[in-house]
């Protein structure tokens, strides 16, 4: 398992650092053109990002590549416009750019929305954040708060599993085992599906780093309930059934995984 960085914010001190985004059909072709122009120039690249953009229907052009770049322009022997001309002619392809005001720091000015999955517009929380708001859910409510939280993810992890359902032409186990790859996409945490046996209502899930627990480590009893009511949407929609799964190991009390088991209510 490796780590990635999604360049949305980007850090390098004393750096004059400027975003580009460009587009390019033929995206092998183009994008090595491209890139042999910041080469010429020594403009060093601190992040790239890029991506085929399939969602075209017959009365829309072909694919295209979307290509966004943040770039280090610290003594470089070029004004950004002339770069941008160059790069533009060497494409054919407009090239649109951002610089940062602030040296040594840029935050993504040329994309939005984001999405992870086509067609849902994506939103991105960082862990401590998170963590801290259920923490102060529980500070305001008590053991309410956990009742808030389970509704209030159960709906969105239903509404997924009937996005997966419709998209991925698949079912039973395979289906899950693709739906539940969200998690580990989305950064909640890593999960695996040690059990499948829906006729018998046997469905056992292991949770790894789980964000939501993490926060609660020391504790005596499980803690999921975010995660827990996202799962428990999820599964009831992909199997379509009333099915809430129970926590019953976590690493909130030290245990090495989370683990749920589905039951039906």
């Amino acid at each position: 398992m490796f780590e990635k960085y999604l360049s949305r914010v980007v850090f390098k001190k004393g750096s004059e650092i400027v975003e580009f985004y460009f587009r390019v059909d033929r995206m092998h072709e183009k994008l090595i053109k491209a890139l042999n122009v910041f080469d010429r120039f020594g403009i060093k690249l601190l992040s790239i990002y890029s991506y085929m953009d399939y969602t075209f229907t017959p009365a829309l052009p072909p694919p295209v590549g979307k290509v966004f770049v943040f770039a280090d322009f610290t003594n470089v022997d070029v004004k950004v416009e002339d770069f941008v001309r160059e790069l533009e002619s060497t494409i054919n392809s407009e090239v649109y750019y951002s610089k940062s005001p602030v040296k040594g720091f840029m935050a993504d000015e040329l994309a939005f929305p984001i999405y992870i999955f086509p067609g849902i517009r994506s939103i991105i929380f960082h862990e401590k954040g998170v963590q801290g708001k259920i923490k102060g859910l529980y500070e305001k409510l008590g053991d309410t708060a956990a009742v808030f939280l389970y509704h209030m993810a159960y709906s969105g992890g239903r509404f997924l599993g009937e996005y997966f359902s419709k998209k991925l032409g698949l079912r039973g186990r395979e289906l899950l085992v693709e739906a539940l790859k969200f998690y580990q996409a989305s950064g909640w945490g890593r999960v695996e599906l040690v059990e499948y046996k829906p006729l018998l209502m046997r469905i056992v899930l292991r949770l790894y780093d789980s964000f939501e627990c993490e926060a609660f480590r020391g504790s005596d009893r499980p803690a999921s309930q975010l995660i827990r009511g996202h799962i428990s949407g999820l599964i009831s929609a992909l199997l379509n059934s009333n099915i809430r799964v129970i926590e019953t190991k976590c690493i909130a009390k030290g245990d090495d995984f989370c683990e749920f088991i589905a039951e039906k209510f």
